[in-house]
């Protein structure tokens, strides 16, 4: 059962930096904010679950650049932008329940 969370976790901390390719590089019509959960909560269960560090490294360097390029993006609706960062990254698919 711990190898199963073990993949999880690890499959759940590479769908962010993926669309983050996808969007960033081939310029896709994916709202990427609606992803942002994978990110933090990959990150978090990674920690949990995975006993090596390069893991855990390797999944905070891949999802703390589109994390960032996404919250800096944000700042151009005000000081507001980072607060809806965050909160697409605590709730996912935020902007499909409103």
């Amino acid at each position: 059962m711990k190898k199963l969370a073990n993949i999880v976790a690890i499959i759940l901390s590479l769908v962010l930096p993926v669309l983050g390719i996808v969007v960033f590089l081939f310029n896709m019509d994916i709202f990427i904010y609606n992803w942002l959960w994978c990110g933090l909560y990959g990150c978090i269960l990674v920690c949990i679950f995975c006993k090596s560090k390069a893991y855990k490294f390797v999944a905070i360097i891949l999802n703390l650049p589109v994390i960032l390029l996404c919250a800096f993006g944000a700042l151009m609706g005000g000081l507001a932008g980072p607060l809806i960062v965050l909160i697409h990254m605590v709730i996912p698919f935020y902007s499909t329940l409103i």
